[in-house]
This record gives structure tokens, sequence and C-alpha cells, in this order.
């Protein structure tokens, strides 16, 4: 948000992790929106097994392989200088470690798997994590799956709590060729492609309508 009166109020950026048996949505809202996001996009290749000939050339075998990297940075010092009793006790870890979450197993999951080994059970599946979407404006939100966070701790406090950092968060985007019918992320990544058709449409035509307008005035 800017610092002048009646400058427009910026929507800030968030991941927003959503736990199957848990209601209640985990958001990591960013302090401040990171000045660069980069993207890169690469066409899916056939599926195993499936045979690619000459006729398949201009064959699409699914959305896109779409990852995404970003640099955010984590601040409490707006929240100190307002007195925060929170950012005074823990600085920025409690943000920190709703990233860091994102990365780990329930621990109660640990707890229950661990028992379930001493009592003999031969096999234990890994437990499974949170739906992560990244949100990114009203129309840009993906699932998308938390591919690496690297965190630079810049600014401690006395008692060595960080209250500065810099996190850069690597992730890949799922897509309905990677989730089931059945997930809440199928349906998010559909909307979200019908959104881009509609932007491409209207991309289409102001490029027509604007090379129309060059040839006239040729």
């Amino acid at each position: 948000m800017g610092s002048f009166p009646g400058s427009p109020r910026t929507l800030r950026g968030a991941i927003v992790a959503v736990e199957p048996r848990n209601p209640l949505s985990r958001i990591v809202l960013f302090g401040y929106n990171p000045d660069e996001v980069s993207r890169s996009l690469k066409p899916r290749g056939a599926g195993a097994g499936q045979q690619v000939g000459p006729g398949d050339a201009n064959r699409i075998w699914g959305a896109p392989v779409e990852t995404i990297s970003m640099t955010v940075e984590v601040d409490a010092t707006d929240q100190l200088e307002a007195g925060d009793p929170v950012a005074a006790a823990s600085g920025i870890a409690p943000q920190l470690s709703a990233l860091e979450m994102l990365l780990y197993p329930s621990s109660s999951l640990v707890i229950a798997n661990t028992a379930l080994l001493l009592a003999g059970t031969i096999e234990i599946l890994p437990p499974e994590g949170p739906l992560t979407v990244l949100v990114w404006g009203p129309g840009r939100a993906v699932p998308v799956h938390i591919d690496g966070l690297e965190i630079t701790e810049q600014a401690f406090s006395p008692t060595l709590v960080p209250t500065r950092a810099s996190v850069q968060i690597s992730a890949t985007v799922l897509t309905y060729d990677d989730l089931l019918v059945t997930s809440p992320g199928y349906a998010l990544f559909l909307v979200h492609q019908v959104l881009k058709e509609a932007l491409a449409v209207v991309g289409g035509v102001s490029g027509a309508m604007n090379a129309v307008a060059d040839l006239a005035g040729a």
C-alpha cells in the first residue's frame, strides 16, 4: 500500500493451506508483495507407455507444467513500533513457521504412525498434506506444490528471534492432470484456465483491432 493519503490500496498476496480435516484454513499473508514473480511454462509430455509418432507433433498432452518463483519480504518493524506484544515476544517467527509447516507432516499424524509401527503395522502411507493455494489477486488463485523455501534471516531482537527475513518460494502449479477430479484444486485450476482463455480472446480482439487501425492509417 502506498504511503500517501488517498493512494490505492494494494491487495496482498497470500498462500492458503486447506486442511482436509480442519475447516479453518491456514492463511499466510505476504507482509510485502514481491517485486517480481518469475514463471516458467513447459509443455507436458506424453504419458508413460504412450506411443508418440509423426502425427503427434502438435498434440497437447495436458496443461503445461508451470513453476513459480518469488521472494517475499517478512518484516516486524511496523508491529514493533506499534508495541505489538506478539511481535515483541516472537518477531516474525509465527509467519516463518506458518510457511515452513507447509512442508511438514502433522505431528499428531507422525505420533499416530509411530504407534502403528510399534504395534506391528507393516506399511504406513505417507500422511496427506493440505491443499496449498497461491492467491495472487482475484483472478489468479492456483493450487500449488511448494518445492522449496530459502529463508534468509536478516535482523534479530535482543533475544535472537528474527525480526526481518527474505523468503524465496519455489512452487509448481498443480493442474487437473495432477489432481483427482474430487479435489477442490481440480475445479480451481479449471476456473483459472477459463479465465486465461477469456483474457486470450480479449487480447486477440484487441490485437486485430489495432492491426486494422494501423492498416487504415497507413
